[in-house]
């Protein structure tokens, strides 16, 4: 980009930043911005401070990534209260072609001077204990989120039990009354998930639904693997979190979680693992990076990464899948990794990562 380019583009967005005086200009310059992928621009227009702008940063970048030229923003029910207002945001985009998404979330507007910012979802704060466990203000689902309060502490016991790491005390875990609302708080290229968590957010799930002792469980496990992604990116330090290769990040996820998936589950995954090690099997160097690996590899990414977990821990002991998120935090170098846990390669481990399950 030329000087003159890049002066006419900072102009440019610093005039879209000051013009949202109204919210219903605000949710066309976020429109606009969305539209044209523009990261920067959309960053603009978020509020300062508040959980949202790290979690926009995201979001923002997934724009950059695959824009979503169709989507649609709108106000309603706006509600001025001071220098803020609470609002209903309508979002209207496709996803995949023939996959249109239609979501509508409560957020948070900011004013600075006499210009509207958009501070994200709004959120009901919930008792606990321990961390911070915020509802979706949407109606009753603050009351129906309290049965997790308590299982914040369980879940987090977990994964000290099983991975010697510490979940921080002050952890912010976020609830979704469904996949599609989570989801698009996340990105709009995410498809619909139960669990979310990047370094530096707030945990994201899905309250489940089901017989008490189901939805428990599956609120433990799924709480249980986000926990671990938290967990994983806090003990990796500054930018050693990115150097942890994706599908080990998900096997170390599920591996945590294995107290609080039924019996059944955990041998339906095994069977899957086992199967892609006979035939099928993706190099697990093309799994490494998430935002490049596409939908029909995710289930290698997280099947592959657990079984690999597992031969780790069953050939070299509990702490040492750990060991290899370390070696790969600390450098990122794939031999290296693999050689401080023994093997003369990267090549190497997972060859025989790929037999022993091939055989199980």
């Amino acid at each position: 980009m030329t000087l003159r380019a890049a002066l006419l583009a900072g102009l440019m967005l610093c005039s879209a930043a000051l013009a949202q005086r109204t919210p219903q200009e605000l949710a066309g310059a976020l429109q606009a911005a969305a539209r044209a992928g523009n990261a920067a621009a959309y960053r603009a227009l978020l509020a300062p401070g508040g959980t949202f702008t790290v979690e926009g940063t995201n979001f923002a970048a997934d724009l950059a990534r695959r824009p979503p030229r169709d989507v649609t923003y709108a106000f309603r029910d706006v509600r001025v209260e001071g220098t803020g207002a609470t609002a209903t945001l309508d979002l209207v985009w496709t996803r995949t072609p023939g996959e249109v998404r239609r979501v509508s979330l409560p957020v948070r507007l900011v004013r600075v001077g006499e210009v509207w910012r958009y501070a994200g979802e709004a959120f009901t704060p919930v008792k606990t204990e321990t961390g911070s466990l915020l509802a979706l203000n949407v109606p009753g689902l603050a009351e129906k989120a309290a049965v997790l309060a308590p299982l914040l502490s369980r879940a987090a016991r977990e994964v000290q039990r099983v991975l010697g790491l510490t979940i921080p005390a002050d952890a912010v875990v976020k609830v979704y009354p469904d996949a599609e609302r989570l989801s698009a708080s996340v990105y709009p290229s995410l498809q619909p998930v139960s669990g979310w968590n990047e370094p530096g957010e707030a945990i994201k799930l899905v309250l489940p639904g089901g017989p008490p002792a189901q939805a428990e469980a599956s609120a433990l496990r799924v709480l249980t693997h986000e926990f671990t992604h938290l967990a994983v990116g806090l003990a990796a330090g500054p930018g050693g979190d990115k150097r942890i290769p994706w599908w080990l990040h998900e096997g170390l996820a599920n591996f945590a979680a294995r107290a609080f998936v039924p019996e059944s589950g955990w041998r339906a995954w095994q069977a899957r693992v086992n199967a892609y090690a006979r035939a099928g099997w993706v190099p697990l160097s093309e799994l490494a990076d998430f935002p490049a690996v596409s939908e029909d590899r995710w289930d290698h990414a997280y099947r592959q990464g657990l079984g690999a977990v597992e031969f780790l821990a069953a050939r070299l002991g509990g702490d040492a899948p750990w060991r290899l998120a370390q070696a790969f935090a600390q450098g990122g170098d794939w031999d290296r990794a693999a050689r401080a846990l023994g093997f003369a390669s990267f090549a190497a481990l997972e060859a025989a990562a790929r037999a022993w399950l091939a055989a199980r």
